[in-house]
């Protein structure tokens, strides 16, 4: 075998080895993501309902959901904001 030959065997494994360590990443980032939306799911899901309900109450009621409403959607961003922040940290430790 020439040099020729054996130098690009050889980036040739280095190459494999790489794009086996991207998927693996990748596939943990995927996985972080996916929990992440599922966690935000029940909390959308609060939300929705809280709103739904304020459809439901008269004019004068109304009043009665708005504070329910509002923290289910307070509870809703700030667990966004965490997820993004988190995400955030990890794309900046992969610079």
């Amino acid at each position: 075998m020439n040099d020729k030959q054996s130098y690009r065997q050889r980036w040739e494994a280095e190459m494999k080895q790489l794009n086996k360590e991207i998927a693996e990443l990748v596939n943990k980032l995927e996985t972080g993501i996916d929990k992440e939306v599922e966690a935000l799911r029940p909390k959308l899901k609060a939300a929705r309902k809280k709103l739904d309900e304020l459809e439901q109450k008269s004019s004068e009621a109304w009043g009665d959901v708005k504070p329910g409403l509002e923290k289910a959607w307070a509870e809703l961003q700030k667990s966004f904001s965490d997820a993004a922040a988190r995400f955030k940290r990890r794309d900046q430790k992969n610079d």
